[in-house]
């Protein structure tokens, strides 16, 4: 089984997560695309890979 990684931040990117997880009351991870299942597996893929080290 492939391991599949976070993304990783810089601290801008961060803080746009964090503002975006206040507005929508959801907590967000995101993964490094290129770690995750080719198509096909039903996982969404965006463009711009984030992650978000969230405290709670």
């Amino acid at each position: 089984m492939e391991e599949i990684k976070f993304a990783q931040l810089d601290q801008q990117q961060l803080e746009k997560i964090n503002e975006l997880e206040k507005t929508i009351g959801v907590t967000i991870v995101a993964y490094d695309s290129s770690t995750m299942p080719s198509q096909g597996s039903g996982a969404y893929e965006s463009n711009n890979s984030t992650h978000n080290n969230h405290p709670s």
